[in-house]
């Protein structure tokens, strides 16, 4: 580490101004950066050859030598950039992506691939769209193009980065993925039913349209502010969004922030604290030691609520020192720092999330360079960080305790998973299911789902033919339907929790066995359109109509919600449930299976009364675990 206790920035977006000094270069000019980046750079960063060859280098050196006088700006600039990516190093890049605008798209690269998240309005159709391929090229291929322009030691920093190259102008010309003289990009793209179209994307000046079709989880809110947080009285949360490790020039520093949650830690009921690191690309990491030793100084009175828990959310975008934070918080560097005696925080705090862009050991501290004759701006790092205590494993990423991912349909839902899972207690996923009859949730077909007993399952494999019984651990269950490559079927009510053999048969000969994991809840919800990327839900209004924009429920009255997946039931033969409408939770009138439809599992809930109108999310939880979520219409 460091001799003074001081992360610089690393705020990705400094490594390019708006516009260069220079728009169009000169043979001279481009020698003056060429000599600046074959030379001067790694003179400056002493770690520039720690994980490069020299003579590979020098190779690749020569190579864009050779072509001074022959590229366009955008071919030899970003083949400067290619040049610094060698090194490895993450905290030593020169980003030229936003110097010559960006295509009036917002893309995320969630579980299941890369989605348009926001669109000018002439493009809104894009949104919600998986992207497939640009200007013909299949989206695989850009990427590995892309991935050569930037360093990165994880797939997790790979795929945060990749949405604002493959939007770059600057970038697909440089790469050749598009013509130079190209003023538009024709992009192709797939919807959750699997058609594809392409749009032809150009320059625009319409502000951009997001996705979400009811409120913004919280974790989006805000983008723009430093940090900031919200005690939630109905969940008896502290939830602070940490999105830069800096003090804010234009409001309170975060010594009065992490001050300001400790009052209100003191002063409230809290249940949980969690601080979300998610899209923090860096900073001073030891700005919020304080609010971690505040906490740590309390954990032991906090210890007597046995439902208090600390989470720490990270994600692809937890960066530098948007990681090194948390890992402190785990590691006891933080505690050492602030000189008091690393509390036993087991069973209490829990990193959660997906595993950070960051790697968790390597160099840092930045210093920025600028190129002599371009004008554009890079960093370079200066120190070796180690901070992991013997406790945080040096492998590409920093892991959380709990793995929640994020799929596109949960983000066009308007629906946090993180939150519910950790409103829910989640520990953790069952093992996925494998063989040749993979087996899900019969609602929302998430793989990191249990399977409860007197649930609806699907099984999906090559049959052959068409089923005519399942066996569950020799049981036989009751089949609703199937085909060659499908079969939905009950789960037997006397399925015990734990690993079960599924087998697929016809005429008592099988066809494809496979295993999941029985547990004795797995809630999902029915979904009306699973191809509409808002995942409208199976539920019934006041009225016993079907919800919908068209017929929206109204506050305060009570809806219907079809689901599978229920935990035992007790004496009076109601399942525990909660309802959760955004993160406001439901008054839950009636839990319970439906008789007269095996699996089926109906709840009555009355709607919060000071929700939004329009779309709103809504999922449950049952046995710690967290349902998909769907949307439904409020008026």
């Amino acid at each position: 580490m460091s001799g003074t206790p001081q992360k610089i920035a690393v705020l990705l977006v400094l490594a390019a101004a708006s516009v260069y000094a220079q728009s169009v270069t000169t043979t001279a000019g481009r020698q003056r950066d060429l000599d600046y980046i074959a030379n001067t750079l790694p003179q400056l960063d002493h770690n520039f050859f720690d994980q490069l060859d020299r003579g590979t280098y020098q190779q690749a050196v020569a190579s864009l030598q050779a072509r001074v006088t022959t590229a366009t700006d955008a071919e030899f600039y970003v083949g400067l950039e290619q040049l610094v990516a060698m090194s490895k190093d993450m905290h030593t890049n020169l980003n030229l992506a936003y110097g010559y605008g960006l295509l009036p798209l917002s893309l995320y690269w969630f579980e299941d691939g890369l989605f348009v998240t926001a669109a000018a309005p002439e493009y809104a159709k894009t949104i919600g769209m998986q992207l497939i391929a640009v200007n013909g090229m299949p989206i695989d291929q850009v990427e590995q193009l892309v991935g050569a322009t930037f360093p990165y030691a994880n797939n997790q920093w790979f795929h945060s980065q990749i949405p604002v190259y493959v939007t770059s102008f600057f970038e697909l010309k440089g790469l050749d993925i598009i013509p130079a003289g190209l003023a538009a990009v024709p992009m192709t793209f797939q919807t959750l039913s699997g058609e594809q179209f392409t749009a032809t994307i150009g320059n625009s000046s319409n502000a951009k349209v997001t996705g979400i079709p009811g409120p913004t989880p919280d974790y989006l809110q805000n983008p723009n502010s430093y940090y900031w947080y919200t005690y939630v009285a109905a969940n008896r949360m502290i939830y602070a969004k940490y999105n830069v490790c800096e003090d804010d020039p234009h409001g309170i520093t975060v010594a009065a922030y992490s001050a300001q949650i400790l009052q209100t830690l003191d002063k409230q009921p809290v249940d949980t604290v969690v601080i979300d690191f998610r899209e923090n690309g860096g900073g001073n990491e030891y700005l919020l030691y304080p609010l971690g030793a505040g906490l740590f100084q309390r954990l032991a009175s906090l210890r007597a609520n046995p439902n208090f828990r600390i989470y720490l959310v990270i994600d692809q975008g937890s960066f530098s020192s948007g990681m090194y934070t948390p890992m402190a918080f785990k590691s006891g560097f933080l505690a050492s720092v602030e000189h008091i005696p690393m509390p036993d925080t087991s069973g209490v705090m829990y990193v959660i999330g997906e595993p950070t862009g960051g790697k968790p050991i390597g160099f840092a501290d930045v210093v920025g360079f600028t190129l002599p004759y371009l004008g554009a701006s890079g960093y370079y790092s200066t120190d070796y960080i180690d901070q992991n205590e013997g406790v945080i494993p040096d492998l590409p990423s920093f892991n959380p305790d709990i793995y929640v991912p994020t799929r596109s349909t949960d983000y066009f839902a308007g629906f946090d998973p993180v939150m519910a899972a950790m409103l829910a207690r989640f520990t953790g996923a069952p093992p996925p299911p494998s063989g040749a009859a993979i087996t899900v949730n019969g609602a929302s077909f998430r793989t990191a789902q249990g399977l409860a007993p007197g649930s609806i399952a699907a099984a999906f494999g090559n049959f052959s033919v068409t089923p005519d019984q399942v066996l569950v651990n020799g049981a036989a269950a009751t089949m609703y339907g199937a085909s060659p490559s499908q079969v939905t079927f009950v789960i037997p009510a006397s399925a015990s929790p734990g690993l079960a053999t599924i087998s697929v048969r016809t005429a008592a000969q099988e066809l494809a066995a496979g295993q999941a994991t029985i547990t004795s809840a797995g809630p999902g919800i029915f979904v009306l359109d699973p191809t509409n990327s808002s995942q409208p839900g199976a539920v019934e209004n006041q009225d016993y109509a079907v919800n919908s924009s068209q017929k929206p429920a109204l506050r305060g009255s009570v809806i219907s919600i079809y689901a599978t997946g229920h935990g035992p039931l007790d004496a009076s033969g109601s399942a525990a449930v909660q309802v959760y409408f955004g993160d406001a939770p439901a008054q839950v009138l009636y839990s319970g299976p439906v008789a007269a439809s095996p699996g089926l599992w109906q709840i009555n809930a009355q709607v919060p009364s000071n929700i939004p109108p329009g779309a709103s999310s809504l999922f449950l939880l049952a046995g710690s675990m967290a349902s998909n979520a769907v949307t439904i219409d409020v008026q």
